[in-house]
């Protein structure tokens, strides 16, 4: 995953785990689709990966992305012994809650109607349905990629 992230103008902020935190930041013209690539080669990356995995007779390996898109506050977070620079606020907590739905709605990557409609790709994704994430108070309308 990494790799297509770096490849496509992404920054990753943090490896948390087998998960990671990236940003491709708005300053950028084609941050959105920037990012639409990155996912598409990863997947591919993933597919290829998993193909080898079961010929060797290991299980495939499963992925989730959530991707949102909004204001976020950064730098340097933490206290005086240790610092992280990362991204914090409700536009993170959004796009980690849509990862998790990855899993229970069994769809690898998720986008929120507010990624979709800034990225202008709504005609070209499944509108999977309006979900309750944790901590918000409306449901959200979600996308599949």
């Amino acid at each position: 995953m990494a790799e297509p992230i770096e490849r496509h103008g992404g920054e990753i902020l943090k490896f948390m785990g087998d998960g990671l935190l990236a940003i491709f930041p708005l300053t950028k013209d084609n941050a959105c689709q920037d990012l639409l690539s990155a996912i598409r080669e990863a997947q591919t990356a993933m597919t290829a990966l998993n193909e080898e995995n079961l010929k060797t007779g290991h299980a495939p390996l499963g992925y989730g992305i959530g991707v949102h898109v909004g204001d976020v506050m950064y730098g340097n977070i933490g206290s005086r012994s240790r610092l992280d620079f990362t991204v914090i606020g409700p536009t993170v907590n959004v796009a980690s809650r849509l990862e998790s739905l990855t899993k229970e709605i069994k769809r690898p990557v998720l986008l929120s109607r507010a990624f979709v409609e800034m990225a202008g790709c709504e005609t070209k994704l499944e509108n999977v349905g309006s979900h309750r994430l944790r901590g918000l108070s409306e449901p959200i309308d979600v996308f599949a990629f």
